[in-house]
């Protein structure tokens, strides 16, 4: 029997036809990997925050930060303006970075009136001991959401949003030292609000 015979059987054409097919389907799964790892692709991971603001409550959304500072042998302070979230210095010392007032959000109704009560100093602590800086003269910039009651001298507020939810920011005056230690300070302080 020749080649040419078994050409001719119905049986060999229909398994000649069916390795063509499975050879054609090897063939284009064999290739799709190599066309999916051609294409360039990256990924990366991203952070989502919301700040809840419970009625008749008070959050704290920003620390206060003065930036970096160089000690000189002569010190001097850097004043942070919570209005305008600029700083400046006094003295021989040199400030960069970031100035950030403490920004604090509440809630209350439209019209309500609420007391802000603001420590009169922060003690700043060397991370790891061997230095203090005090922060004094601490200011309130409640605007645009709270607007003054009475002389303004009361610490009382009206809150204006209809939604109730305000927000203010507190800076003041960071005292540094001579030849003030070198490294990172932090501190705490309590801010009262009262709804009235």
């Amino acid at each position: 029997m020749t080649w040419g015979d078994l050409a001719n059987k119905p049986v060999n054409r229909t398994r000649r036809a069916w390795c063509a097919a499975l050879a054609l389907a090897l063939s284009a799964v064999a290739a799709a990997p190599a066309a999916a790892q051609s294409r360039d692709r990256a990924t990366t991971a991203a952070t989502a925050q919301a700040i809840i603001v419970a009625p008749l409550s008070l959050v704290a959304n920003q620390a206060m930060n003065f930036g970096r500072i160089a000690p000189t042998p002569a010190g001097g302070t850097v004043v942070l303006d919570p209005d305008t979230n600029a700083c400046t210095t006094t003295g021989t010392i040199v400030r960069v970075g970031t100035c950030r007032p403490a920004e604090f959000s509440g809630m209350g109704v439209r019209r309500m009136r609420v007391r802000i009560t603001l420590p009169t100093t922060i003690t700043l602590t060397r991370v790891g001991g061997g230095g203090t800086m005090t922060v004094n003269n601490l200011a309130l910039d409640p605007t645009p959401d709270l607007v003054p009651i009475g002389n303004g001298n009361s610490r009382r507020w009206e809150i204006q949003p209809n939604d109730g939810i305000f927000d203010f920011r507190i800076g003041g005056t960071l005292n540094v030292g001579a030849n003030q230690a070198g490294g990172t300070y932090d501190g705490t302080f309590v801010v009262t609000v009262q709804y009235q």
